[in-house]
């Protein structure tokens, strides 16, 4: 399943055209070109599927299966806090490109120190939302110390 109109298809893997950190018969990993912080990787399946709606269960499985692999691989590269992990389906909850993709968002807290509320304890930092485009450079730079930490894994 191939969709000639698909940016992730196309260009991602059909060209390889991103910093690809994993891969796989079934499945990718590579850097987010807009991240909206330093790491930020997507995991795609290489078969076409717009959402979670039409994925098969095999496929759907062997992309959050990598997500779970890549989790403390990510974080420790990263030398990172915490992880959001997030999959957007259909235009009005922010899904741009229509191939089923997770986002692993890392996320830094070196600066902030945990708050005590009434309702239990929270990060004072605030989690940004915004992305921002960066070189190819930098991405490069950045999955070539994830892709270190896997083989250390491996």
């Amino acid at each position: 399943m191939y969709d000639p109109d698909c940016v992730f298809c196309t260009d991602v893997v059909a060209k390889r055209n991103a910093a690809i950190v994993f891969e796989d018969q079934d499945t990718m990993a590579f850097m987010d070109y807009a991240p909206v912080e330093k790491g930020h990787l997507l995991v795609i399946p290489k078969r076409h599927y717009q959402s979670i709606l039409d994925i098969e269960a095999a496929d759907y499985m062997r992309v959050h299966n990598l997500v779970r692999k890549l989790s403390p691989i990510l974080l420790r590269a990263l030398d990172a806090d915490g992880l959001n992990v997030g999959q957007n389906n259909g235009s009005c909850a922010n899904q741009v490109v229509f191939h089923y993709h997770v986002h692993m968002i890392p996320r830094f807290n070196h600066n902030s120190t945990p708050s005590i509320s009434s309702r239990g304890r929270f990060s004072d930092r605030q989690l940004k939302w915004e992305r921002r485009l960066i070189g190819k450079e930098e991405l490069i730079e950045v999955a070539t110390a994830i892709k270190k930490e896997l083989d250390r894994s491996a």
